[in-house]
């Protein structure tokens, strides 16, 4: 799908030339993974959750080239609710890559989450090591760090296992993550 590769490509780009210091071998990764050849996925239909009212707000900062990219990409996305997070219409995700996304590449899982202004995506942890690349505004917090605002187009790290949480703040936060496959 032309849309996706457009998208990931960019966001693959931004990824390997923002992630610094112990966030770089990740950001790394991820653009080695993303330039993999895709093979099939699950190809979930296309749907809309109520918190997909705040996509226009979110990508009026969005840095012009991934947003344009986003934009194509987007009417292809099968959101869900937040109804695991507990957040309702506040939340919508979506699955990009991995066996319930459009496609997988070597083993990446990335997902579009979108947060509705002054909601909190709760604390959690996962065994893999997360990168997110913000397509707006929205702050992040981990065990090792205390809630920041890397801006559109910033690089959020999270090494494996690590408690996080990510929130709105008076706009909408849109991101793409990226979960590590184990080395």
């Amino acid at each position: 799908m032309q849309a996706l590769d457009r998208f990931l490509s960019l966001a693959g780009v931004a990824v390997a030339a923002r992630a610094t210091g112990a966030a770089w071998p990740a950001g790394q990764r991820v653009a080695a993974l993303l330039d993999a050849t895709p093979d099939a996925a699950a190809m979930p239909a296309p749907a809309r959750q109520p918190a997909c009212t705040c996509l226009p707000a979110a990508l009026s900062a969005t840095p012009p080239a991934l947003g344009e990219a986003f934009r194509a990409l987007e009417p292809h996305l099968a959101w869900r609710a937040g109804d695991r997070a507990g957040l309702g219409a506040q939340y919508a995700g979506a699955p990009v890559l991995g066996p319930a996304g459009l496609q997988q590449r070597g083993g990446l899982v990335a997902g579009i989450s979108l947060l509705a202004p002054g909601a909190t995506y709760p604390d959690h942890d996962h065994p893999p090591e997360e990168i997110y690349l913000a397509l707006s505004g929205g702050e992040w917090w981990n065990a090792e760090t205390p809630w920041h605002a890397p801006g559109p187009g910033g690089i959020v790290h999270n090494p494996p296992g690590i408690l996080h949480a990510m929130r709105g703040t008076e706009v909408p936060l849109l991101a793409i993550w990226f979960l590590l496959p184990a080395q």
